[in-house]
């Protein structure tokens, strides 16, 4: 979900849609087991702005940003009751497959990774973000 859309809204709009496209005879339902808003980091947050420094330094290029999420609702917990930007880092690739049986990770990309961890907790620190 992008910002400012509500999860069950979002389940019911989905629900009905399905249900005026089901076909005759066939029963479904849909289990709204759970949901949490959508949250964006903005690109103006000193975090991303030191991730984006350190990246550069642990992979020897600048990051391209793209909007990219998942279903990790307690990064919307830290913002709604901690006031925090969350930093989601991510060091595969498109043809990594993640979570699927054939997924894979380049051995490579897993040690500019750890390179771009490390100068981003430099990156933090010297940057005065402790609060």
């Amino acid at each position: 979900l992008v910002p400012n859309q509500d999860p069950h809204k979002i389940s019911a709009a989905l629900e009905a849609h399905l249900r005026a496209h089901c076909p005759a005879g066939i029963e479904m339902e849909l289990i709204d087991m759970h949901g949490a808003p959508g949250v964006m980091t903005p690109l103006e947050s000193p975090y991303i702005a030191a991730a984006s420094r350190a990246i550069e330094r642990g992979f020897g290029v600048a990051p391209v940003f793209i909007r990219e999420g998942g279903s990790i609702p307690i990064v919307t917990a830290f913002r709604q009751q901690l006031g925090v930007d969350t930093l989601l880092l991510g060091w595969g690739l498109d043809d990594d497959n993640t979570h699927s049986p054939n997924e894979k990770f380049c051995l490579a990309d897993f040690h500019r990774g750890i390179k771009a961890s490390a100068h981003l907790w430099q990156e933090l620190a010297s940057a005065g973000l402790n609060s």
